[in-house]
């Protein structure tokens, strides 16, 4: 018996180095999706989605997504109905720790929308999943989220999915994290009217001051917030000055 567990070990071990060397060499993200998908569909995973987890107050989440292998019709869905901002599973991904089973959010503790999400995505066909909440050294929360309709569970199993997973988001963020980073600078009309706020003018005062609407300027705070990741305008202007696009 423990000669054949150890053979088990030896050979998840060899499979997880494997695996990671060939996303390591990765050159694009489909290549990633397909090296990733080929080990856990062995244990009877058919989806996968690697994201970072902004806050759900601040907007859309398909910005921050670097690995979409959700079924089709099943993200437009989730996108569509905004379930991002009610998902029982992302919400525990921005304080947990360890990876948790779908499962493990009690159904108890949430709402009628957070329940509707999951209920929902069982109806597409996904079941059951697990979460691997990603912490990252800037501070920011990320996650991997693995799901079917079957799933093997056993410990083995289980510890050779976190491990592809861990690996296939270091992997997409090596790929995509810089030039997403990039993309999200404030443009030079959006550091401008923050600066002007900063300084203490109110959204009319700064339309009055660059001659354009009211509403132009409330729509540009608004994409500051969803760019900077931030809840409200006091946050993002910490986080511009942080970030060195604006100063005080």
């Amino acid at each position: 018996m423990a000669k054949t567990a150890q053979s088990v070990l030896r050979h998840d071990i060899v499979e997880i180095f494997e695996a990671t060397a060939l996303m390591d060499s990765a050159m694009s993200i489909k290549e990633i999706i397909r090296q990733l998908r080929a080990r856990i569909q062995n244990y009877g995973y058919v989806a996968c989605l690697i994201t970072n987890l902004p806050n759900p107050s601040t907007g859309a989440l398909d910005e921050h997504i670097l690995v979409n292998g959700w079924p089709a019709d099943w993200y437009n869905h989730y996108m569509t109905a905004k379930h991002y901002r009610h998902d029982p599973c992302a919400a525990l991904c921005r304080t947990a720790m360890a990876p948790f089973l779908w499962s493990d959010v009690s159904r108890g503790r949430t709402d009628a929308n957070a329940r509707r999400v999951m209920d929902e995505a069982a109806e597409f066909g996904l079941r059951q999943g697990i979460c691997i909440p990603i912490q990252c050294p800037s501070g920011e929360n990320a996650a991997v989220t693995l799901a079917g309709s079957e799933l093997d569970l056993t410990p083995s199993a289980r510890c050779t999915v976190h491990a592809l997973a861990r690996h296939a988001y270091s992997a997409a963020h090596r790929l995509v994290g810089g030039l997403r980073k990039h993309k999200q600078r404030l443009s030079k009309r959006e550091c401008e009217i923050l600066q002007w706020v900063a300084a203490g003018k109110t959204a009319w005062e700064v339309s009055r001051i660059l001659c354009i609407s009211a509403c132009t300027v409330n729509t540009h705070l608004r994409n500051v917030r969803q760019k900077l990741d931030t809840a409200n305008i006091v946050q993002a202007i910490v986080e511009a000055v942080r970030r060195h696009e604006i100063q005080l």
